[in-house]
Protein backbone atom coordinates (compact mmCIF):
# COMPACT_ATOMS: atom_id res chain seq x y z
CA UNK A 1 0.00 0.00 0.00
CA UNK A 2 1.49 3.18 -0.99
CA UNK A 3 1.76 5.96 1.60
CA UNK A 4 -1.05 8.27 0.00
CA UNK A 5 -3.15 5.56 0.31
CA UNK A 6 -1.87 5.04 4.22
CA UNK A 7 -2.63 8.37 4.92
CA UNK A 8 -5.75 8.45 3.22
CA UNK A 9 -7.27 5.63 4.96
CA UNK A 10 -5.68 7.21 8.25
CA UNK A 11 -7.15 10.17 7.85
CA UNK A 12 -10.94 8.88 7.34
CA UNK A 13 -11.08 6.62 10.45
CA UNK A 14 -9.98 9.52 12.23
CA UNK A 15 -12.78 11.09 10.68
CA UNK A 16 -15.08 8.57 11.53
CA UNK A 17 -14.40 8.72 14.97
CA UNK A 18 -14.28 12.35 15.40
CA UNK A 19 -17.92 12.49 14.07
CA UNK A 20 -18.79 9.13 16.31
CA UNK A 21 -17.83 10.69 19.40
CA UNK A 22 -20.87 13.25 19.69
CA UNK A 23 -23.33 11.40 18.16
CA UNK A 24 -22.56 8.56 20.71
CA UNK A 25 -22.51 10.89 23.41
CA UNK A 26 -25.68 12.54 22.97
CA UNK A 27 -27.78 9.49 21.69
CA UNK A 28 -26.07 6.61 23.45
CA UNK A 29 -25.26 3.39 22.15
CA UNK A 30 -28.99 2.21 21.08
CA UNK A 31 -30.58 5.45 19.67
CA UNK A 32 -26.94 6.52 17.62
CA UNK A 33 -27.00 6.25 13.84
CA UNK A 34 -24.63 4.95 11.61
CA UNK A 35 -25.87 7.62 8.80
CA UNK A 36 -25.83 10.19 10.89
CA UNK A 37 -22.03 9.26 12.00
CA UNK A 38 -21.10 8.70 8.03
CA UNK A 39 -22.95 12.06 7.01
CA UNK A 40 -20.91 14.08 9.52
CA UNK A 41 -17.47 12.24 8.43
CA UNK A 42 -18.50 12.81 5.10
CA UNK A 43 -17.94 9.33 4.02
CA UNK A 44 -21.10 6.90 3.00
CA UNK A 45 -22.88 4.41 5.29
CA UNK A 46 -20.69 1.38 3.51
CA UNK A 47 -17.34 3.08 4.31
CA UNK A 48 -18.10 3.67 8.13
CA UNK A 49 -18.26 -0.58 8.01
CA UNK A 50 -15.75 -1.00 5.84
CA UNK A 51 -13.12 0.65 9.17
CA UNK A 52 -14.99 -0.69 11.58
CA UNK A 53 -17.11 -3.64 10.93
CA UNK A 54 -20.10 -3.20 13.09
CA UNK A 55 -21.61 -0.16 14.63
CA UNK A 56 -20.50 -2.07 17.93
CA UNK A 57 -17.62 -2.06 17.35
CA UNK A 58 -16.93 1.33 16.45
CA UNK A 59 -18.79 2.45 19.47
CA UNK A 60 -15.89 0.24 21.16
CA UNK A 61 -12.86 1.79 19.17
CA UNK A 62 -14.70 5.48 19.87
CA UNK A 63 -14.67 5.09 23.44
CA UNK A 64 -11.50 4.18 23.88
CA UNK A 65 -10.56 6.84 21.50
CA UNK A 66 -12.41 9.43 23.73
CA UNK A 67 -10.91 8.13 26.63
CA UNK A 68 -6.91 8.67 25.69
CA UNK A 69 -8.22 12.48 24.97
CA UNK A 70 -9.87 12.96 27.99
CA UNK A 71 -6.83 11.79 29.94
CA UNK A 72 -4.24 13.33 28.20
CA UNK A 73 -4.85 16.16 30.57
CA UNK A 74 -4.30 13.78 33.89
CA UNK A 75 -1.26 12.03 31.98
CA UNK A 76 0.17 15.26 31.64
CA UNK A 77 -0.24 16.13 35.41
CA UNK A 78 1.53 12.82 36.83
CA UNK A 79 4.45 13.54 34.42
CA UNK A 80 4.94 17.11 35.60
CA UNK A 81 4.56 16.24 39.04
CA UNK A 82 7.67 17.95 41.29
CA UNK A 83 10.07 15.51 43.03
CA UNK A 84 11.88 18.03 44.88
CA UNK A 85 12.91 17.46 48.14
CA UNK A 86 10.58 20.29 49.40
CA UNK A 87 7.88 20.13 46.76
CA UNK A 88 6.84 16.26 46.56
CA UNK A 89 4.61 16.55 49.50
CA UNK A 90 2.66 19.74 47.72
CA UNK A 91 2.97 18.20 44.15
CA UNK A 92 1.31 15.15 45.37
CA UNK A 93 -1.82 17.55 46.57
CA UNK A 94 -1.92 19.64 43.59
CA UNK A 95 -1.72 16.65 41.29
CA UNK A 96 -5.20 14.91 43.07
CA UNK A 97 -6.88 18.22 43.08
CA UNK A 98 -5.72 18.34 39.02
CA UNK A 99 -6.87 14.37 38.49
CA UNK A 100 -9.93 14.95 40.16
CA UNK A 101 -10.44 18.48 38.07
CA UNK A 102 -9.89 16.38 34.92
CA UNK A 103 -12.47 13.86 35.76
CA UNK A 104 -14.62 16.12 36.57
CA UNK A 105 -14.54 17.83 33.11
CA UNK A 106 -17.53 18.09 31.03
CA UNK A 107 -15.77 15.36 27.87
CA UNK A 108 -14.94 13.03 30.75
CA UNK A 109 -17.75 13.12 32.89
CA UNK A 110 -19.73 12.07 29.98
CA UNK A 111 -17.77 9.60 29.16
CA UNK A 112 -18.08 7.97 31.94
CA UNK A 113 -21.76 8.38 32.54
CA UNK A 114 -22.18 7.07 28.98
CA UNK A 115 -19.37 3.79 29.92
CA UNK A 116 -20.93 2.76 32.73
CA UNK A 117 -24.32 3.20 31.12
CA UNK A 118 -23.52 0.64 28.55
CA UNK A 119 -21.38 -1.61 30.16
CA UNK A 120 -24.05 -4.13 31.04
CA UNK A 121 -24.59 -4.46 27.47
CA UNK A 122 -21.26 -4.67 26.21
CA UNK A 123 -18.36 -5.48 29.21
CA UNK A 124 -16.02 -4.83 27.03
CA UNK A 125 -16.56 -1.58 26.72
CA UNK A 126 -15.55 -0.92 30.07
CA UNK A 127 -12.25 -2.90 29.72
CA UNK A 128 -11.00 -0.82 26.23
CA UNK A 129 -11.67 2.52 28.33
CA UNK A 130 -9.90 1.38 31.01
CA UNK A 131 -7.14 0.26 28.89
CA UNK A 132 -7.34 3.60 27.07
CA UNK A 133 -7.77 5.97 29.76
CA UNK A 134 -7.03 4.56 33.12
CA UNK A 135 -3.99 2.05 32.97
CA UNK A 136 -1.26 5.06 31.00
CA UNK A 137 -2.24 7.06 34.16
CA UNK A 138 -1.81 4.32 36.56
CA UNK A 139 1.66 3.25 35.23
CA UNK A 140 3.29 6.99 34.80
CA UNK A 141 1.82 7.48 38.42
CA UNK A 142 3.76 4.37 39.49
CA UNK A 143 6.67 5.64 37.83
CA UNK A 144 6.68 8.54 39.82
CA UNK A 145 5.85 7.13 43.34
CA UNK A 146 8.82 4.46 42.68
CA UNK A 147 11.43 7.62 42.36
CA UNK A 148 10.17 8.88 45.55
CA UNK A 149 10.30 5.29 46.95
CA UNK A 150 14.02 5.07 45.98
CA UNK A 151 14.83 8.55 46.87
CA UNK A 152 13.88 7.60 50.40
CA UNK A 153 10.85 9.72 50.79
CA UNK A 154 8.29 7.00 50.64
CA UNK A 155 8.45 3.33 51.63
CA UNK A 156 6.83 2.05 47.88
CA UNK A 157 7.05 -1.82 47.89
CA UNK A 158 4.84 -1.90 44.96
CA UNK A 159 4.36 1.16 42.92
CA UNK A 160 1.46 -0.01 40.99
CA UNK A 161 -0.49 -0.56 43.74
CA UNK A 162 0.47 2.71 45.31
CA UNK A 163 -0.70 4.52 42.17
CA UNK A 164 -3.87 2.89 42.60
CA UNK A 165 -4.15 3.41 46.14
CA UNK A 166 -3.29 7.43 45.40
CA UNK A 167 -6.08 7.35 42.85
CA UNK A 168 -8.61 5.59 44.90
CA UNK A 169 -8.51 7.67 48.09
CA UNK A 170 -8.18 10.74 46.30
CA UNK A 171 -11.16 9.96 44.18
CA UNK A 172 -13.48 7.95 46.55
CA UNK A 173 -15.85 10.16 47.29
CA UNK A 174 -16.72 11.91 43.85
CA UNK A 175 -19.63 10.13 43.15
CA UNK A 176 -20.96 10.78 46.52
CA UNK A 177 -20.26 14.92 45.93
CA UNK A 178 -21.19 15.32 42.25
CA UNK A 179 -24.16 12.83 42.54
CA UNK A 180 -22.65 10.72 40.48
CA UNK A 181 -20.97 12.87 38.31
CA UNK A 182 -24.25 14.61 37.23
CA UNK A 183 -23.39 17.73 39.12
CA UNK A 184 -20.27 20.29 39.33
CA UNK A 185 -20.13 19.51 43.22
CA UNK A 186 -19.22 21.96 45.65
CA UNK A 187 -15.66 22.68 45.37
CA UNK A 188 -14.84 23.24 48.90
CA UNK A 189 -16.06 19.88 49.98
CA UNK A 190 -14.41 18.66 46.98
CA UNK A 191 -10.90 20.00 47.62
CA UNK A 192 -11.45 18.87 51.18
CA UNK A 193 -12.20 15.44 50.33
CA UNK A 194 -8.95 15.16 47.76
CA UNK A 195 -6.52 16.48 50.24
CA UNK A 196 -7.89 13.62 53.40
CA UNK A 197 -7.13 11.44 51.04
CA UNK A 198 -4.19 12.60 50.14
CA UNK A 199 -3.50 13.10 53.84
CA UNK A 200 -4.36 9.18 54.21
CA UNK A 201 -1.70 8.10 51.36
CA UNK A 202 0.95 10.08 53.04
CA UNK A 203 0.29 8.60 56.45
CA UNK A 204 0.27 4.53 55.09
CA UNK A 205 3.02 5.06 52.83
CA UNK A 206 5.42 7.22 55.02
CA UNK A 207 8.73 5.76 55.40
CA UNK A 208 8.84 4.23 58.77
Amino acid sequence: MRATEVAVRVDRRRAILDAAGPVFGDAGYERANVDQIASAAGVSKPTVYAYFGSKEELFRETMADVARQVNAASYHAVVALDLGPDRWREGLRTLAVALTRCQREGCAASLSRLVLAEARRDPLVFELVRRAGYEPIREALAGRLAMLGNAGRLEIDDPRRAAEDFLALTQARLPDLTAGGTLPGDEAAIADAVQAGVETFLRAYSVR
